[in-house]
């Protein structure tokens, strides 16, 4: 059995600076928690730089997987919407087992409640990332003055 979460907030709930007159950031606390508790290392750094670097209307769907469980992934779609001021994005995750279910639910609760920004939605479930992950569904069209073709691209950590 499956089981999903999906997030939509601001990309800066992803990341913790330590000491705010640095400009130095590791993943946020939460988040590594739930990193952890399944066993997918995803590049929190990298994403949160390439987000800022890339120009609006593009982005694409970063899927994560565990190479010792395939079913079990983090998904990041990363992109930039032109009307957005919020740095909004959507994130989420899918595990497996009865036991860890229960556990990464009260994470992804606790990560969920102390997002300091507004969080748009939280949904969990078993077919919440059904449609994120569907293969058929991308390149995905998405227009805005000009077409951007978003596609999924995965890797296994």
């Amino acid at each position: 059995m499956h089981y999903e979460f999906w997030i939509m907030t601001s990309i800066s709930e992803l990341v913790h600076y330590p000491d705010e007159w640095k400009d130095e950031y590791i993943p946020h606390p939460n988040f590594k928690t739930i990193m952890d508790a399944i066993g997918i290392r995803a590049p929190i750094e990298d994403i949160y730089e390439r987000y800022f670097n890339q120009p609006v209307h593009t982005g694409h769907v970063l899927v994560f997987s565990n190479k010792h469980e395939p079913g079990t992934c983090i998904v990041f779609d990363t992109y930039r919407d032109a009307m957005d001021q919020s740095d909004m994005i959507r994130f989420g995750w899918r595990i497996s087992g009865k036991e860890a279910i229960e556990s990464v639910k009260q994470l992804s609760r606790r990560l969920y409640d102390e997002c300091e920004d507004a969080t748009i939605f939280y949904k969990e479930g078993q077919c919440v990332l059904y449609e994120v992950l569907k293969e058929e569904r991308y390149p995905r069209k998405i227009y805005y003055k000009k077409v951007f073709k978003q596609q999924i691209k995965r890797y296994i950590v």
